[in-house]
């Protein structure tokens, strides 16, 4: 290695060589496994456990862990003072479910804390199948990677101390059992990707099935995202969750709104009062035998359970005819993919090797020149000169074909600048049911599952099926936006 003023020398003509990128570089993400808790169980093999008073011990086996008090947590008869960071280069068992890197146990309300530290790309691991099932087309697997990435990385301290939980408030989160060979080969091809807008990673959202329109995000929590609008589905589908229908009776119903404090009497009718462009429902009247009151959609999903009303796109009584059953109402642009020269191949070009370096740090300014290194990877391979051996293996699997180009700025084609993916001119407005329900029971006729917003992985799938990449994907979904390092 040369000395360290060479070092900043080359930063310096790397800055000036390449354009600069603006988003963050996030390693690592603290994901909440488990809170409130009293005692557990934890195995390991060579287990680091280190506390807050610099007790450092190694265990392996299985132990039970317990909180004592607010400063102290046992594991066996090991004391120790909270917060306990626990490490090993072995995974890591928590309840019987295994984890990367490590786990910190700090103390919390009634209980203890437990947070799994691990690297962004292999936390990724855990969650794309819980999400998304992985023996869809790789293309959707890719896009849905990219969404979970950039929902990891802007997430910020989402959960206090910690970025993420491991539920569906969040991204379900399942460790190492979550993995899968494909769903990982679709990590790896994307690996650091990332959607952005202007720049930064952007407000990404997505659900299991739109129904045939996804709709706005200020449609469902207020304030408009511009790449969050209301567009149609470029092709016809049938998921499980399509179309569906449930009876729930008007008195769950009463009791839940007690539940919240609201006590209108026995409910008379529920009636929708306005609906989104999409048709789901934006307002809705609950009138009762002593009083009434007006809600939103989605707070009346809220209080039902996303698992008995699938999505706010639903009609009492009966079902109308939507976008799905009238796809040609629509005089929508078709789907025009990219020129190929605007998409970056993932084919290295033929390169005379005898024109490289000898020195390392030369020869990573020399493959970040021919393209097989970003910019990003450049600052922080230099930054780490330790790891530059590991740096410099890579971009000859690259060079060679063994691993994928890593993702470049698409370079527009001037000869056609319109030729691109258009989003669904909606000229049909669906005209569903203003009907109410009354009676004993409610029967709910309803499309899609989930918030609405975003992406639709069932329309992903299909459009994937269709040929789409997932940059083509993502562009649809979220236009405006850019997949970068």
């Amino acid at each position: 290695m040369k000395k360290l003023p060479l070092f900043f020398i080359l930063i310096f003509s790397a800055l000036l060589l390449f354009p600069s990128e603006s988003y963050p570089i996030v390693k690592e993400v603290s994901v909440i496994l488990d809170q409130g808790t009293t005692n557990a169980a934890l195995s390991g093999t060579g287990m680091k456990f280190v506390d807050a008073s610099g007790k450092d011990i190694i265990l392996s086996g299985t132990y039970t862990i317990q909180k004592k008090d607010n400063v102290n947590l046992s594991v066996g008869k090991n004391l120790f003072r909270l917060p306990v960071k626990v490490i090993s280069d072995m995974p890591i068992k928590y309840n019987e479910r295994a984890y990367y890197s490590s786990l910190l146990i700090k103390n919390s309300p009634n209980g203890f804390k437990v947070s799994n530290i691990v690297d962004i790309e292999l936390y990724l691991r855990g969650v794309i199948k819980p999400e998304m099932n992985p023996k869809w087309h790789i293309e959707a697997l890719k896009a849905q990677c990219i969404l979970a990435r950039t929902f990891a990385v802007n997430a910020g301290s989402r959960h206090g101390e910690d970025e993420l939980c491991s539920t569906y408030h969040c991204q379900v989160y399942r460790g190492i059992a979550a993995e899968d060979a494909t769903a990982n080969r679709a990590i790896e091809e994307t690996s650091g990707l990332i959607l952005r807008w202007k720049g930064s990673p952007a407000s990404v959202h997505y659900h299991s099935d739109s129904g045939g329109m996804v709709t706005s995000s200020k449609n469902v929590w207020g304030g408009e995202t511009p790449y969050l609008m209301p567009k149609a589905e470029p092709f016809a589908y049938s998921g499980p969750n399509t179309l569906w229908e449930t009876t729930i009776p008007t008195s769950f119903i009463e009791s839940k709104l007690l539940g919240k404090g609201i006590d209108i009497g026995t409910i008379d009718t529920i009636t929708p009062l306005k609906r989104d462009e999409t048709g789901r429902v934006l307002n809705m009247e609950i009138k009762g035998t002593i009083g009434r009151k007006t809600i939103s959609g989605y707070a009346f999903r809220s209080l039902l359970g996303a698992e008995k009303l699938k999505s706010t796109l639903f009609e009492f009584g009966a079902r109308s005819k939507y976008i799905n059953d009238k796809r040609q109402s629509l005089s929508a642009a078709t789907h025009s993919p990219k020129s190929e020269k605007d998409i970056t191949s993932s084919v290295p070009e033929k390169i005379d090797l005898s024109e490289m370096p000898y020195d390392k740090e030369e020869k990573i300014i020399w493959l970040t020149k021919k393209g097989f290194f970003t910019t990003l990877e450049l600052m922080e391979i230099l930054s780490r000169p330790d790891d530059i051996d590991q740096s410099l293996e890579k971009g000859i699997a690259r060079l060679e074909g063994r691993l994928p180009m890593p993702e470049k700025p698409i370079h527009k084609v001037e000869e056609n600048p319109t030729e691109k993916i258009k989003t669904l001119t909606i000229n049909f407005v669906p005209d569903l049911s203003m009907s109410s329900a009354s009676g004993p029971t409610v029967r709910i006729f309803g499309r899609g599952a989930g918030h609405g917003v975003g992406f639709s992985q069932w329309g992903a799938k299909t459009m994937a099926e269709q040929g789409w990449s997932f940059k083509q994907i993502l562009e649809y979904y979220f236009p405006g936006t850019t997949v970068g390092q």
